[in-house]
């Protein structure tokens, strides 16, 4: 009877050896199985925080196409408003099922109290993906400022005058703060939520600056309605790296001598906290090659993007540089609420 309930404990045994050789670890929630992938066989709930045909929006959708067409995922896309959609897959089970593709938003929000999301404690890292590009710096046609460098001096030269659309509390304000640290300047900062506010606001010369996409800009300023002084991108990225053959008064402002003058606005792909960290290596890897192929690759510099990945390692390096500059950042605007 002994060897009896010793054989069976064995196969047993070997069963499951054998599941996990051939559909990878089970998720402490008890889900299916994620594979070498480290997806998993069920639909997988991809966030986008933020609205419908903005720059996450345009970026995710580029990825489902691939996560599709390479590795035959059910993708399910939810829209939601940055704060539901942190919210959501903070909520979520840690299965890999759900994930968000998120911004600077998600830090903007978190270190100036308008989430409770805390983006180190609440959510795991999966990967650092492409950079999202270029955010262009646009004046009136009659500005008189033709470059950045008079910008700054007209701009020193008459603190808290110059006039800078901007969201109450949004990427682009902590984009034009670390800019007013840097170099010394006071701007006055005039609420303009979005982007078609502040094209509207330059055109109109209401607002004597705005950042502005680069479609956008480029469109414009073609058709007479605002004049470009330089962008602002990451740390060692030009103009060239988009792709386009564009004018030198696009060129960043570190191109243009202005060291310290990059912004960090990486996309960041997040799923629950305490997710499996053998299946968040494979889905790391897994959005290597999504990165790299040439399809996504592509569509992701169509739409002003810099398609980019990080290793794991790589990924909490550069998540903890923008947090931190992010936390200075609100200090020097008076939004540090933490």
């Amino acid at each position: 009877m002994k060897k009896k309930i010793l054989a069976i404990a064995l196969i047993a045994l070997a069963s499951i050896t054998l599941a996990f050789a051939q559909g990878g670890a089970e998720t402490s929630t008890g889900a299916a199985a994620y594979n070498e992938t480290g997806f998993t066989n069920d639909t997988l709930t991809f966030v986008i925080p933020g609205s419908a045909g903005g720059g996450t929006d345009l970026a995710i959708r580029t990825m489902i196409e691939g996560l599709q067409r390479i590795y035959g995922l059910k993708v399910n896309p939810q829209q939601m408003k940055n704060t539901q959609g942190h919210t959501t897959v903070k909520n979520a089970a840690p299965d890999g099922n759900t994930i968000m593709l998120a911004t600077a938003a998600l830090l903007t929000q978190y270190v100036s109290g308008n989430s409770d999301v805390n983006p180190l404690e609440d959510l795991t890292l999966i990967a650092t993906l492409d950079d999202n590009g270029y955010s262009v710096l646009a004046v009136p046609v009659d500005a008189p400022y033709n470059t950045f460098e008079e910008f700054v001096t007209y701009a020193k030269a008459n603190p808290g005058m110059v006039n800078a659309g901007m969201p109450a509390a949004g990427s682009n304000t902590f984009l034009f703060g670390k800019l007013e640290s840097v170099l010394g300047i006071e701007l006055n900062h005039v609420e303009c939520a979005s982007e078609s506010d502040r094209l509207t606001n330059i055109a109109g010369g209401f607002i004597d600056i705005g950042v502005v996409g680069l479609g956008n800009a480029i469109s414009y300023e073609a058709a007479g309605k605002l004049k470009v002084i330089g962008t602002v991108a990451g740390n060692g990225i030009t103009i060239a790296d988009s792709g386009r053959e564009l004018g030198d008064n696009y060129k960043t402002l570190q191109e243009q001598g202005y060291d310290d003058c990059y912004v960090l606005c990486m996309h960041y792909v997040y799923g629950p906290k305490g997710m499996n960290p053998d299946q968040v290596a494979k889905l790391n890897a897994s959005f290597k090659t999504i990165i790299e192929d040439p399809t996504v690759n592509e569509g992701l510099r169509k739409i002003g993007h810099i398609p980019l990945w990080h290793d794991l390692e790589e990924s909490k390096a550069i998540q903890m540089e923008e947090y931190n500059t992010t936390v200075e950042t609100a200090k020097f605007l008076g939004l540090y609420a933490l």
